[in-house]
């Protein structure tokens, strides 16, 4: 999930403009009472000077928070282009080239494919191509009661078949994680290192782990990924994240996570993580993501909120992280500014801000925008039942 995570969010610009560089979003507190129905996490203190007990005031120290300013840069994390009424050029040339892939007996597609894994993937009788329409059909095999067993062994063949002939030179060794086919009609995965080369939908689970300082200001807990990873190295992430996988639920893909990530209970996950929502996003990988550049990257992430006491500290337990960092909210904000998080983890701090006042329409023009970015419809259905 390259430079900026969840929000691109003007046509045609990718999202780290918007939640790669957020100036001075802590800038913005809130005075006066917290009414019951306030998000949990918003900056309320008590002031003497506020002229309602339950009325919010806000008081920037600085008025120049404009996102709208962050569009000269540059994000990949939203980088496809969007169908719009009016000013469809852009998403049409950016779609026509791609390869639709598709599964037996259904007739919406899955996945997009770019030209070049067309033509290095060594396909074999599992498949039928249509070059006349830029198709690829997953093919029903005939004459076996247990067809959809049939295609999962036809998926693990030809990337079995690539690996031998080293079709894909970025291509990792083969991995004992599956990734499910979201929105498929019957149970079908793709094996991990080789799920992006399709096109399709990824999932992932990410929480945010934050505590208070005496004073109530809140304080993020992140790590910094290790310098060996494959994928975005020394780049901030998220608390607890990963991919979820095929017969997993995105909760227990969180407990498992904190549990592997940062050595948090079950027991403590389990009865203080928050589901919150979710974070979607479609855009076209880089260099940093590893792998193969340019493939169609759609996904959407689970999103958890975690509030621990000050007695709480993360360490390092495996060699994926380098270390932790117990980070200010203006601290996190200047670290997007500079393009220091993984993109996914800066969509899903930018939620964060959203949900917790931080970001709002009263200090954001361009909030409608933003919140709109952050939850982008997915080029293919999210479950069986549409």
């Amino acid at each position: 999930m390259s430079t900026d995570v969840g929000l691109a969010i003007w046509r045609g610009t990718s999202i780290t403009n918007l939640a790669l560089k957020q100036p001075h979003l802590s800038h913005f507190h809130q005075i006066g009472r917290a009414p019951t129905s306030a998000p949990c996490g918003a900056f309320w203190k008590s002031s003497r000077n506020a002229t309602s007990r339950f009325a919010p005031v806000f008081q920037p120290r600085r008025v120049d928070l404009s996102w709208s300013s962050l569009q000269t840069l540059t994000s990949p994390l939203h980088s496809f282009p969007y169908s719009e009424l009016g000013n469809n050029d852009t998403y049409a040339k950016a779609i026509a080239p791609l390869w639709r892939f598709f599964l037996p007996d259904d007739p919406e597609p899955h996945g997009l494919l770019i030209q070049s894994v067309v033509n290095r993937m060594p396909w074999t009788s599992s498949f039928r191509l249509d070059p006349s329409r830029r198709e690829i059909h997953l093919l029903k095999p005939a004459g076996r009661d247990d067809w959809q067993a049939a295609c999962n062994e036809g998926i693990d063949e030809l990337l079995d078949l690539a690996r031998a002939k080293k079709a894909f030179p970025l291509l990792g060794k083969k991995r004992d994680e599956e990734f499910p086919i979201i929105g498929a009609r019957f149970d079908i995965a793709i094996e991990r290192s080789g799920f992006s080369l399709f096109g399709i939908i990824g999932r992932g689970a990410h929480m945010t782990v934050y505590t208070r300082t005496p004073e109530g200001d809140m304080k993020f807990w992140i790590p910094r990924r290790s310098a060996s990873k494959s994928t975005y190295p020394n780049m901030l992430d998220q608390a607890v994240a990963g991919g979820v996988a095929r017969g997993e639920k995105p909760f227990e893909c969180m407990i498992r996570e904190a549990d592997e990530e940062a050595a948090l209970s079950e027991e403590l996950v389990r009865h203080n993580a928050v589901a919150v929502g979710a974070v979607t996003w479609f855009n076209i990988s880089d260099e940093k993501a590893g792998g193969e550049p340019g493939l169609m990257n759609p996904g959407v992430l689970y999103v958890y909120d975690l509030e621990v006491g000050p007695n709480v500290v993360f360490k390092v337990v495996d060699d994926d992280i380098q270390d932790f960092h117990l980070m200010s909210v203006d601290e996190v904000r200047d670290a997007m500014w500079r393009g220091e998080f993984k993109p996914s983890c800066a969509a899903v701090m930018v939620d964060f801000f959203v949900r917790h006042g931080f970001i709002t329409a009263e200090n954001e023009v361009d909030y409608a925008e933003i919140v709109s970015r952050l939850h982008r419809r997915l080029p293919f259905r999210t479950s069986p039942r549409r």
